[in-house]
């Protein structure tokens, strides 16, 4: 499948080592404004001309560039692929995302929720079939990132947290409360802490761009039992003991469900449907 990148950042150049690894892809085209020289390899697909990157005949596009640009980009790369994937967050308010809707029809467009493919997540969602979800919790703790200057912390990690609440729940959040606190920069928050309820389920988030260390986990209580999984070290513990996890990358796994999107089968990748739900209360606790 031949793909091509738009966007070489650091998300754009993760899902770029990742791809060169898979046998299922071919590394078709690229495109930046800017060609970093540990891209010199890529020489002869590398364009900083957006149109003559569209016309390379990608079968799927992958744009990673920053939020703000998204909608532009994705309108002009549209129609020339079989499948879009759009890294999150997908778009800059719930107006972008219901303009991409009304764009993009039946095109196949999927937003790049990567934390539903991480081992531990995969593993979780497996071991809740017909499981009764009582409350979930989930940390997600950060160094301060110099790299990110278009969305506080709310949109670039909140986001990830109030669709894996969707994605393990099957479903809807319907009451929350955000409190969010401005420490390094005024103009985006850095700290977050957010209540939820869904049907029958509750639900806390706390996410922290003040912390000297990562940290990632989720615990779920179920009627049964009680689960930990640690989303940096890919590991998931079920009342207290460690159960086996299929330790692919969380790209590598997000990347197979694309080839499932083209081929219209069974996948988890999040769509403009999931991203705008975690928008939606994203501009109502505003």
């Amino acid at each position: 499948m031949k793909i091509g990148i738009i966007g070489l950042g650091k998300m754009g150049q993760n899902h770029l080592n990742e791809l060169n690894k898979n046998s299922h892809f071919k590394i078709n085209a690229l495109f930046d404004l800017y060609q970093n020289s540990n891209l010199s390899q890529f020489d002869n697909i590398f364009f900083n001309n957006l149109d003559e990157f569209v016309k390379q005949n990608n079968d799927i596009i992958i744009i990673a560039t920053p939020t703000n640009s998204h909608l532009d980009i994705a309108k002009k790369v549209l129609n020339s692929a079989k499948a879009l994937l759009i890294e999150k967050p997908l778009a800059l308010d719930l107006a972008q995302i219901e303009e991409l809707k009304q764009i993009a029809q039946n095109k196949k467009i999927a937003v790049g929720f990567c934390e539903r493919f991480n081992p531990a997540v995969l593993a979780l969602k497996q071991n809740l079939k017909d499981a009764k979800i009582i409350s979930i919790n989930i940390q997600r703790f950060s160094l301060y990132p110099q790299r990110i200057n278009d969305v506080g912390i709310l949109h670039d990690l909140a986001v990830h947290d109030l669709d894996l609440i969707r994605f393990l729940s099957q479903k809807n959040i319907t009451k929350t409360k955000i409190i969010k606190r401005f420490i390094q920069d005024t103009n985006r928050e850095s700290e977050s802490i957010l209540a939820c309820e869904l049907e029958e389920v509750i639900a806390s988030l706390h996410q922290s761009w003040n912390c000297s260390s990562k940290l990632r986990k989720i615990h779920l209580i179920t009627e049964k039992h009680f689960f930990e999984a640690n989303l940096i070290d890919f590991k998931l513990f079920k009342d207290g003991k460690e159960i086996p996890v299929e330790k692919n990358s969380p790209l590598f796994s997000e990347h197979q469900a694309l080839l499932n999107l083209i081929n219209d089968k069974e996948h988890f990748l999040a769509n403009i449907d999931d991203a705008y739900e975690v928008q939606k209360i994203l501009e109502e606790e505003k």
